[in-house]
């Protein structure tokens, strides 16, 4: 009896597509403020807010852009996602291999992204728009936080994932040592100064 092949679907077909794609946005955006800031400009924005929150501390990590290293973790995202398609079919071991491994750090960097995305759309609520008004969002961040979810969420379900018990485990094992990195990167900001 001949083996009946099970229909992909089109979610499962066009991840790694979507994905690919959204973190060449991503690399666009982050792109973008990493070599305005570097230049010493403003980015364009129709609110007061890019500037608000793009030249305050926060924006500033071991003496680099913010944006500087979101623009390194989509390049990784792409690269994740769209290695994998550029092994033919004829290798189907090194195929299959490459884009097991790769939905993994797939799945960690999107996680990664995601909570630390999160954590600065808390601290520009927080520390901007409660005390500035809505005129302190920054666009290029919520865009950023929008594809960090989306590429979250397309990693997700974008792969029959067979052991769901080790993603779950590993999802909290990354999302910890992210806010528990990202407090202790911020941690010095809102110290008080203290005289000696």
């Amino acid at each position: 009896m001949p083996r009946r092949r099970t229909k992909t679907s089109w979610l499962h077909r066009w991840s790694r597509p979507l994905i690919g794609a959204i973190a060449v946005l991503g690399a666009t955006n982050t792109g973008y403020l990493t070599a305005t800031k570097l230049a010493g400009g403003e980015a364009a924005c129709p609110t007061e807010g890019c500037d608000l929150v793009l030249s305050s501390p926060y924006a500033t990590v071991l003496g680099q852009p913010l944006a500087l290293f979101g623009l390194l973790a989509y390049i990784a995202m792409a690269i994740f996602a769209l290695a994998p398609l550029a092994i033919g079919n004829d290798n189907k071991e090194l195929r299959t291999t490459a884009e097991n491994t790769t939905w993994f750090l797939l799945f960690m960097g999107a996680t990664a992204m995601m909570f630390f995305s999160w954590y600065l759309m808390y601290i520009m609520y927080s520390k901007f728009v409660v005390p500035y008004g809505a005129g302190a969002i920054c666009i290029y961040c919520i865009v950023s936080a929008t594809l960090a979810t989306l590429t979250f969420l397309l990693t997700i379900l974008g792969r029959a994932w067979e052991d769901v018990g080790q993603l779950l485990f590993t999802g909290i094992i990354v999302s910890v040592v992210t806010l528990v990195g990202t407090l202790g990167i911020y941690a010095q900001i809102d110290r008080p100064a203290t005289t000696d």
